[in-house]
């Protein structure tokens, strides 16, 4: 078992990813969030556990509900176009792998 105490704070996320097999990551819908933009290689997953969030994936616009996972495959551009104050959002993603993100 490992404790990771005092998880990276970076762009409003609590971000694990150094020396993890996956980055686990928390952020609050009263910070902001960032601009659009896709992963080259790496799928992203978002579960929303609390408030209410507006994601663009692709063309689609997606009102996620408490509960909702959604899966942003290698390619897709997104964005969180809204989110609520109390909004709770849970992403995990593989590693950070070099120049994987483009800013759009």
């Amino acid at each position: 078992m490992r404790i990771i105490p005092g998880v990276l704070q970076k762009d409003g996320w609590y971000l694990a990813e150094a020396g993890m097999p996956i980055q686990v990551g928390v952020k609050s819908g009263s910070t902001p969030f960032g601009k659009k933009h896709l992963h080259k290689t790496m799928a992203e997953y978002f579960l929303l556990l609390a408030g209410e969030l507006r994601l663009s994936v692709g063309a689609a616009t997606l009102e996620l509900a408490i509960g909702d996972l959604v899966v942003v495959e290698p390619g897709e551009a997104h964005e969180v176009l809204h989110a609520s104050p109390d909004a709770m959002l849970l992403m995990l993603m593989p590693p950070p792998v070099a120049n994987d993100k483009a800013e759009l």
